[in-house]
């Protein structure tokens, strides 16, 4: 018996603009290959999926936020705007007035680190091997994974 094919939660326009903004929070992901991109949004609709659908929209309309509010300003969508400007307008809204739009940030970034940071071949490129059994011992001990 086929399972039915589940639609993802952001439409293919919200991830690119997504994957967009992951290169701005994530600079290693800008330009990445399809073998990192696609688990970074499987990750992000995994965790997005049981979520309520009203929770699903507000992070949809967060999105939308971002992308359209700097045009007003600069006649440019976020996306199209130079890195150093997106950092500058990200580095803003983490410290917005507005709890909620702070909040949404601060979960878009935390999203962004999951999708990327958790992937095989990322942990490995930055050292990271976490044991549950002896990871402390081995940080008190100072001693380090081994490239491999």
């Amino acid at each position: 018996m086929d399972s039915p094919v589940r639609q993802p939660v952001l439409s293919a326009g919200q991830q690119r603009f997504l994957l967009s903004l992951a290169a701005c929070i994530v600079p290693e992901s800008a330009g990445a290959p399809t073998q990192v991109t696609e688990p970074l949004l499987a990750a992000v609709d995994e965790e997005l999926r049981p979520r309520p659908r009203l929770q699903q929209l507000e992070f949809k309309l967060l999105l939308l936020a971002i992308r359209w509010m700097t045009v007003p300003f600069t006649l440019r969508r976020f996306e199209h705007l130079p890195p150093e400007r997106q950092h500058g307008w990200l580095r803003a809204l983490e410290s917005a007035p507005l709890t909620m739009l702070r909040v949404g940030i601060w979960g878009l970034k935390t999203l962004v680190f999951l999708g990327y940071y958790t992937q095989a071949g990322v942990l490995q490129q930055i050292l990271y091997f976490p044991s549950k059994d002896e990871g402390n011992a081995r940080l008190h001990r100072h001693q380090l994974p081994s490239a491999g």
